[in-house]
């Protein structure tokens, strides 16, 4: 629920909001850590996504997620509808903390989405994977690719859990997880990290 209500002041407006939350409602979701690495992949998370006038309100979100691939030399985000005009973002590259928090912080995306590590006890980014209270689960809607696809490492255990949860088949170029593999892995993934810095 939100409120807002303008009040003029001689010269001066102020605008007053107020935004009310049901904490009861509960749902789950997934983080965007790396299982066993201090690695993290992207996670964005947009609130009312509407276009201008005749404006297709998902061009300026493709031209945004387009935009930041470029200027992260980051691969494919895979784009998830939660309501109408909500909409996640993922991308499974598989970057240190620092470098995927420059990406959130070059979005539009929800201001408290963008503060998620500091309040969230996992100290990461949450998306809601499952319905919550009368909305549904996220459903898979378009896939914007990206001409660094494949640059960075991948994580192995999301692409997973996108096919498991919503069908989303990847086919991963450069696939990343420790399971069964050694210590030659997380050298990869620093020394992938070294080279873009």
């Amino acid at each position: 629920m939100l409120w807002h209500h303008l009040i003029k002041i001689g010269d001066w407006q102020f605008l007053l909001k107020l935004q009310g939350f049901r904490l009861n409602i509960r749902t789950r979701g997934d983080d965007a850590r790396v299982p066993n690495t201090s690695l993290f992949v992207t996670f964005l998370d947009y609130d009312n996504i509407v276009g201008t006038n005749s404006e297709d309100p998902e061009r300026r979100l493709k031209e945004e997620l387009r935009f930041l691939q470029i200027a992260r030399e980051i691969g494919n985000f895979h784009v998830f509808g939660t309501s109408d005009s909500g909409r996640h973002a993922v991308c499974i590259d598989c970057l240190p903390f620092v470098e995927v928090h420059e990406t959130v912080r070059l979005s539009t995306c929800d201001i408290m989405f963008t503060r998620g590590p500091r309040i969230s006890e996992y100290r990461s980014w949450v998306l809601r994977t499952y319905p919550k209270g009368k909305r549904p689960a996220p459903k898979y809607l378009y896939t914007v690719e990206s001409p660094y696809e494949g640059d960075n490492l991948q994580s192995l255990p999301h692409a997973n859990y996108l096919f498991e949860k919503f069908g989303l088949s990847l086919a991963l170029k450069n696939p990343f997880t420790l399971t069964g593999q050694n210590g030659m892995a997380v050298e990869q993934a620093y020394n992938t990290y070294e080279k873009k810095a």
